[in-house]
Formats: C-alpha cells, sequence, structure tokens
C-alpha cells in the first residue's frame, strides 16, 4: 500500500531553513513537503529543545523527529486493473494452481475474454491475492577464482544461407564464458557432436590463449552418458579429451540453468546483439565475425554486474591464471563397439581391419578407437592390435592374425611356400620355384600347397629325391610327384614270402559227393 514517506535529509532541511529564518511556506516549497508537514515537524523538534536561533539538533534528535511524525499508510484504492479484475479469484486460481498453467499464459486467455489488463497489473493482483507464489528467495553466490573455471551451453541462434551453395543451415552456437572476468567466446555450429564441440572448444582455448581449471557444461549426449547428478559419466572420447587438455569435466544438473548462471544470459545477449540483423556468406564467416564481436564488442562493454569491461579484467587478472595451451590442433577420436567377423576383420569407419585370431577368434567383441593417424583394437581393456588409418573402402591385414594354416593361401604369398619348400631339401626349393614361375604365380598355390604338405607327410628326404627325379624329365606336375614318391614306396615295401605249402580244398568232399541222381540211376540200370 502506498503512503507518502518523509526522508532523514528532508527533515534536516527542514530544521536548517526554519532555523535560517524562512517561513513554512518556502519551507515546503523547497523541500516537497506540505505547510502543514513543516509545522508539524517545526512543533515536534521545539518540545525536544530546538530553538530557532540555536544549534542545528544532532542524528539522535533528528532520528526521534522522523519517527514521531512518520505517517501511517494511507488507505487502499482500488486500481481499474483490479475492479476489472474482481470477481475473477476462482477462475484464476483454477489457471493457476490446479491446471498450473504460466502467468503469461492466463494474461492471454483474459484477453481473449476480453478482461483487458496489463501483464504487471495481472501480476501484481494475482500476488496479492495469494494465487501465484512469491519470487524465491535467493543468495548470491562466491565467485570463481580467475583462470579456475568457464562456463559451457548451447543455444539456437537461427539460420544462414550459404552464399555459394543457396542451402539454409540451421546455426547454434557454442558459447564459453569465464565467470571471473565474464569475458566470452562464442562457436557458431549446425551439430553437437563429439567432433564440432571440441573444434569450438580447441578454437575458444586459442581464443583465451589457456586452458581453466573446471569445466562446468551442459548435458549433451556426445560429452556426458548419464544424467546421474551425484556421479555423471563422461563419454569416452570428452573425457580422453579433457585429460588431454588438463582440466575437470562438471556437468550441470538435468533443466539447473542456475548451476550454470553466466552463461545462460550469454545466449540471449549474443542472439540479439550479434546474430540478429546480421550478414554471414556462410558458417566459417558467421565464425571469423563471431570471434571479432565477442574481443571488439562483448569484451569491451560495461557488463552490467562487475560495471568493468571483461576483456580488461580477463587481460590484466585471468589470462595468466589459466592453464598453457599448447596450440596443437587436437585430434578428435572416434569409438566404436564391433564383432570380429569370420574373416578375422572388423569393420571401422568404412574400412577393414584384422584381428589376431589367437587372442580374437570371430564373435569376438571388441572396442575400437580410431584418430586420424591409427586404429586400435582394444579387448576388455586391454590393447590387443595397432593398425595405421585406412581409407574408405581399405583394408588393413596383419598375416601373423591369420590362423597358421590358412595364412599363406588367404595372403596369396607364393614366398612362403618357397621358404618352407626350401626347409624340405634343395630340390624341392627348385620344384617350387619352377611352380610359381608363370605370369600369375598366386594361381597355383594350392597345388604349392599340396607340395609342401607331401614334405610334412613323407618326410623332406623322400620328397626331395622325388622332386629331383620329376625335374630330371622336366615334369613340373605335384601329382606325378605324388606317384613318384607312391612307386618309391611300393618298391621300398617287403615281397610277400611263399610259405610252400599247398592250400587246402575249400571242401572236404567235391561236389560230385552231394550228386545222388547218378546212384539212383545205376539202381535203375542194374
Amino acid at each position: 500500500m502506498a503512503f507518502l514517506e518523509v526522508h532523514m535529509v528532508q527533515v534536516r532541511e527542514i530544521i536548517r531553513r526554519w532555523q535560517a529564518g524562512e517561513n513554512k511556506m518556502a519551507i515546503g516549497r523547497a523541500s516537497g513537503v506540505s505547510a502543514r508537514t513543516v509545522g508539524r515537524y517545526i512543533e515536534v523538534a521545539a518540545s525536544y529543545g530546538v530553538m530557532r536561533d540555536g544549534e542545528p539538533p544532532g542524528e539522535e534528535v533528528l532520528a526521534q523527529l522522523l519517527q514521531r511524525n512518520h505517517p501511517g499508510p494511507l488507505p487502499a484504492r482500488e486500481t481499474p486493473a483490479a475492479a476489472r479484475l474482481a470477481g475473477r479469484e476462482e477462475q484464476l486460481g483454477r489457471w493457476l494452481q490446479e491446471e498450473r498453467l504460466q502467468l503469461t499464459r492466463v494474461h492471454e486467455l483474459l484477453i481473449r475474454e476480453g478482461v483487458t489488463v496489463s501483464y504487471t497489473s495481472l501480476r501484481r493482483y494475482v500476488r496479492e491475492a495469494g494465487l501465484w507464489k512469491p519470487l524465491k528467495t535467493t543468495l548470491r553466490m562466491a565467485d570463481w577464482p580467475p583462470g579456475e573455471v568457464a562456463e559451457m551451453d548451447f543455444g539456437k541462434l537461427g539460420s544462414i544461407v550459404d552464399v555459394e551453395t543457396g542451402k539454409r543451415q540451421t546455426v547454434w552456437a557454442l558459447l564459453i564464458v569465464l565467470p571471473y572476468s565474464r569475458h566470452c567466446f562464442a562457436w557458431p555450429l549446425v551439430q553437437q557432436t563429439l567432433a564440432e564441440s571440441i573444434a569450438g572448444l580447441e578454437a575458444a582455448w586459442r581464443f583465451f590463449s589457456g586452458v581453466p581449471q573446471r569445466l562446468i557444461l551442459d548435458n549433451f549426449s556426445a560429452a556426458i552418458a548419464g544424467t546421474d547428478p551425484l556421479a555423471p559419466r563422461p563419454t569416452r572420447g570428452f573425457l580422453e579429451y579433457s585429460q588431454e587438455r588438463n582440466f575437470l569435466c562438471d556437468p550441470a544438473r538435468v533443466r539447473k540453468p542456475r548451476d550454470k548462471p553466466h552463461v545462460e544470459r550469454g545466449i540471449q545477449y549474443l542472439r540479439e546483439r550479434f546474430f540478429k540483423g546480421g550478414s554471414f556468406r556462410d558458417l566459417e564467416d558467421c565464425r571469423e565475425q563471431a570471434e571479432r564481436w565477442c574481443s571488439e564488442v562483448a569484451g569491451l562493454r560495461v557488463h552490467g554486474t562487475t560495471r568493468q569491461l571483461p576483456r580488461e579484467v580477463f587481460e590484466a587478472e585471468e589470462q595468466a591464471k589459466l592453464q598453457p595451451y599448447d596450440g596443437v590442433i587436437y585430434d578428435v577420436p572416434q569409438w566404436k563397439e564391433v564383432t570380429v567377423h569370420p574373416d578375422h576383420h572388423v569393420s571401422f569407419g568404412q574400412a577393414l581391419y584384422s584381428a589376431p585370431t589367437t587372442s580374437c577368434p570371430p564373435g569376438t567383441k571388441l572396442e575400437v578407437r580410431g584418430d586420424r593417424g591409427l586404429v586400435k583394437l582394444y579387448r576388455k581393456g586391454e590393447l590387443v592390435k595397432v593398425h595405421p588409418r585406412q581409407q574408405r573402402g581399405g583394408r588393413a591385414t596383419d598375416p601373423g592374425d591369420y590362423p597358421a594354416e590358412k595364412t599363406t593361401y588367404a595372403l596369396r604369398a607364393p614366398d612362403r611356400i618357397v621358404r618352407r619348400a626350401a626347409e624340405l631339401g634343395p630340390n624341392v626349393e627348385a620344384f617350387s620355384l619352377k611352380l610359381f614361375a608363370g605370369p600369375l604365380p598366386w594361381s597355383r598355390l594350392r597345388a604349392g600347397q599340396k607340395l609342401v604338405s607331401l614334405g610334412e607327410r613323407y618326410g623332406g628326404e623322400r620328397l626331395d629325391a622325388a622332386c629331383q627325379r620329376s625335374l630330371a624329365y622336366d615334369l613340373v606336375d605335384v601329382r606325378r610327384v605324388q606317384r613318384i614318391l607312391l612307386q618309391a614306396i611300393d618298391r621300398e615295401s617287403p615281397p610277400i614270402e611263399d610259405p610252400g605249402t599247398p592250400l587246402g580244398s575249400r571242401f572236404a568232399r567235391p561236389g560230385s559227393a552231394f550228386d545222388h541222381r547218378q546212384a539212383v540211376l545205376q539202381e535203375a540200370t542194374a
């Protein structure tokens, strides 16, 4: 409720002018009060011993004068807005408390029903009527030390049209704010991926020429895998990046903007003061203009809270407290869970990489980490294989990853067969060299493997002799070599010994002994 309030300085001015000889009307005009009020203060001052030609009163006497003459609250008078809203308390209570509508929505509904009041009048009315919760009491937190913390958030800016392609893109902003100095950096982007986010952070560290000790960031899926406020889980890729740049990852709680208050309002400021009304050729041009704007406009404005220039505070007090930044662009890794295929390879980045058969047989689950230079295979956290990164459609195969019995044929490598043949004998080696002497040596791999298997079965000495005989007749045929081996084995077999005794008949009596027709015929003729 409104009432007329007289301040201490006005009371002192009234007494000072009265002692200077001015009349009540002149004192009232100079002090902004009525002559009647001036007379009341003079009357009370005289009761405290203040004389017109005496000494000015002290602070205690002035306080007593102010307390004795303090007017009470004026009677409340109904405003036009309150008259229009009278009788709608039940409806307003249902909208705000039961249906939980926002007050802005309630204002729209009232206008739709023909009740024209301002939003400020509506807010004051429902608050005085107890229909709307009062504002929460807040506390101002202690400021962060310089160089310790940076706050990061994403916000939508709008859309731009690429001048060359004519394609319209929705542009977001990755905004970094240093809470101590309020210096900021903005990085426009089109996707909130891990690679794009890290690229924006790298640009921010270059802009600030240093890295903070802690980064308070939003809960976006590329960086945070879980939303537990007590135990947030950064993704492996972002955690690895934070370890590389030596800052602690401190995710804010979900839907808790006050966890990073310094950056929240910065998104709106960036959109309204930089992006809207701007002209951009493409995304790169937007990024260049954003960096200049952060340095020359946002950095040199008088901040509304600190009343200082953020860039000057940063350069004078905070920049030296940041961790050093080496300027080397971070190689963003990619992580992927894969399964070893039946061909002993895994697929990553549209390329194939072999996995060791001994420790990772087909069907094994692996984790793959790939960057611009290397691809690493992990099994249960243990590094099992490293390959150079291949282009799309490429393949990296280590012969040692294949089973030993299949390596030669799978790799189409006659040299391996020749080396194995040399171990079996010089003639076997000469035979294998002649076998692979054609224009397409890998087409005779099966014959070469057959030759080596003959040595493993019949021995190197026998195979070497067979190859010598085959080469003497210029017969480069593994089947002929196999027959020579078999014939040699037959000749080496001992002859079957003759017992010297004739074998007996199969039956004790001849078959005629069982022919009774002859006997019957003889009896008939007798």
